[in-house]
């Protein structure tokens, strides 16, 4: 099949693509922490003094913003889970369990499963990750129908018991647990303390807008082609530009077809291992691959592709 000849003729071109240093990984980390924390306090404050049109602009700007800054941490334990987002192996570990404490999920429970949508994607049987999502219909062919139903099931929060989640395993170690007891309890406090910045900062961006994220990535990432027998055909990138890639897909999540295809690639280089693939008859005769070549993709350094 046309993905294996591809995976067959770059797999070692792509292989030992650079991963983040222990100190670099550490610090984007930190940085998503802080942006959530930071877009709290400064929509604490908006509510505080109150800025008419301009204020609930904002407000609801900061919501969507929070909800992605969620969804980066999301990404950042799906790449520790490929052993991708840092150099140690320990260390993608350590902070995939971290990320995973802060949106109340389990980073061995997500490893497990991740790892069975790349073996057997699609089949709902053993691809454990689309598998508690099946009533959804992401395997039924595109039509007007389909997709206004994947449009408005978050909207009128259908996705919800499907999403919405609190995995309190402690197979990340006691200690991650505690800290996901706290961050509840933090955000209880909260709720008593300021009720609005904490529904409106907290609670609506995380159950909401972080939940309906997941689900519309999910239908970018697959839907309608995830049961096509050649893997190449059942996944597809989102060329998006790159503002809006940084806002939606934090972590060039984008290229999703590119990482099925080479899960081994981090995250950083997908832009360009797409730039290179561009090139190759197979790749660029695919729809789902690409629609337009991505001038900002094409502006980082070349990859070397060895013969």
């Amino acid at each position: 099949m046309s993905g294996k000849i591809l995976r067959t003729k770059y797999m070692r071109s792509f292989s030992g693509l650079e991963k983040n240093s222990v100190a670099v990984a550490r610090l984007i980390v930190v940085g998503y922490f802080l942006q959530i924390v930071g877009s709290v306090y400064l929509g604490h404050l908006l509510l505080d003094i109150g800025a008419g049109w301009f204020g609930y602009v904002s407000l609801a700007a900061l919501m969507i913003f929070i909800a992605t800054r969620f969804r980066g941490l999301n990404n950042i334990v799906h790449e520790c889970s490929h052993a991708t987002f840092a150099k140690d192996r320990a260390e993608n570990a350590r902070l995939g369990s971290l990320c995973a404490s802060v949106i109340l999920g389990c980073y061995n429970d997500y490893r497990d499963e991740h790892l069975t949508h790349h073996k057997h994607l699609g089949n709902y049987e053993h691809d454990l990750d689309l598998q508690g999502i099946e009533d959804l219909k992401l395997h039924e062919p595109l039509s007007l129908r389909s997709v206004l139903r994947h449009i408005f099931t978050p909207l009128v929060g259908r996705h919800l018991p499907y999403y919405l989640g609190v995995n309190m395993s402690a197979r990340d170690g006691k200690g991650y647990l505690a800290f996901k007891l706290l961050l509840i309890a933090t955000s209880f406090t909260l709720l008593a303390v300021a009720p609005m910045t904490a529904v409106m900062m907290v609670f609506v961006p995380y159950c909401l807008i972080y939940s309906a994220l997941n689900y519309w990535t999910d239908c970018l990432d697959h839907a309608g082609i995830v049961a096509s027998d050649d893997e190449l055909d059942s996944s597809r990138n989102m060329l998006a530009p790159l503002p809006l890639r940084l806002l939606i897909f934090p972590r060039d999540d984008c290229y999703h077809l590119v990482h099925h295809l080479f899960p081994q690639v981090p995250s950083k280089h997908l832009g360009a291992v797409h730039a290179v693939l561009e090139h190759d008859e197979i790749y660029a005769s695919k729809p789902h691959a690409t629609r337009r070549i991505q001038r900002d993709a094409l502006r980082k350094t070349p990859l070397t592709v060895a013969e």
